[in-house]
């Protein structure tokens, strides 16, 4: 599978869990906008990226800016002030995670499948604390 076909698996999974949900889904036209999905919320329209996380060493990542090139060189957009979240769908976990744009680093972010055996709290994000629950606006940023 190339992973424009990984991404419109993942883009379905969220939508379909949103309207499962009862929210109104929008989708912009053409594939040139910073965001995927725009979800009206008790009369609130918050744009969404959806990103596919994988698990890796006990956490699902996903990266959190764009990657493109210009004039040969990598660029790295990161999406802050462009989206309100994103929602992340994992295969292995068949579940949809909400993150606040605000909330993630410059590259990538993980969300932790179990807490760290050092019991360490600190800039440890549980995966269990993000699970979509029939709210985008579920957490406090």
């Amino acid at each position: 599978m190339n992973t424009k076909q990984t991404g419109d698996i993942s883009e379905a999974a969220v939508a379909a869990e949103f309207l499962k949900a009862g929210l109104t889904v929008l989708t912009p036209w053409g594939d040139r906008h910073r965001y995927d999905l725009v979800v009206e919320e008790e009369g609130v329209f918050l744009r969404i990226q959806v990103k596919t996380g994988r698990v890796k060493n006990g956490a699902i990542i996903f990266g959190s800016v764009s990657i493109s090139t210009q004039d040969g060189e990598l660029v790295h957009r990161p999406y802050t002030g462009q989206i309100e979240y994103f929602a992340v769908y994992c295969r292995e976990t068949d579940k949809v995670y909400i993150i606040p744009v605000g909330l993630c680093g410059a590259h990538g972010f993980a969300l932790r499948l179990h807490p760290p055996k050092n019991k360490q709290v600190k800039g440890v994000h549980l995966a269990k604390d993000f699970e979509f629950n029939g709210r985008i606006t579920q957490l406090v940023e």
